[in-house]
C-alpha cells in the first residue's frame, strides 16, 4: 500500500514539474507556470556577473604568483584559460584545488572581489 502511494506521489510531482497544462475532471485546464523559464532568466543575468568575478579572482591569483595559464594547467590539470574567460563555471572542488594551489583557504579566495 505504501509503495502504491509513493508511486502516485512521485507521478504527481513529476507531472507538476514537467507539464504546463493539466486537464481537470471537468475538462477544464489548470495552467502551471513554466518554472524552467523563470530560473533561466535569473540564471542568465546573475551567472554572467558571478563568472566574471570568478574569472578576475583566478587571474589575479595566477598573475600575483607570476604564473602562466600553461604552467598552472600543468601543475593542477585545471584549464585556467576557460575559467578566466568566463566560459567555465568552476565547481566547488575546482575552487578548492585552486585555493590549495595558491596556498590560501577557500574563505580567503572569496574574501576579495565577491
Amino acid at each position: 500500500m505504501r509503495l502504491i502511494i509513493s508511486i502516485c506521489l512521485i507521478t504527481v510531482c513529476i507531472t507538476l514539474f514537467f507539464v504546463k497544462d493539466i486537464k481537470n475532471n471537468d475538462r477544464s485546464v489548470i495552467k502551471i507556470s513554466n518554472r524552467k523559464a523563470d530560473l533561466g532568466v535569473m540564471k542568465n543575468n546573475k551567472d554572467k556577473a558571478l563568472l566574471t568575478l570568478l574569472a578576475k579572482r583566478v587571474k589575479q591569483l595566477r598573475t600575483e604568483n607570476k604564473l602562466t595559464q600553461e604552467q598552472a594547467y600543468h601543475d593542477t590539470g585545471i584549464h585556467f584559460g576557460r575559467i578566466e574567460q568566463g566560459k567555465r563555471d568552476a565547481s566547488f572542488t575546482t575552487i578548492y584545488k585552486i585555493s590549495i594551489y595558491f596556498g590560501i583557504t577557500v574563505e580567503e579566495f572569496f574574501s576579495k572581489g565577491f
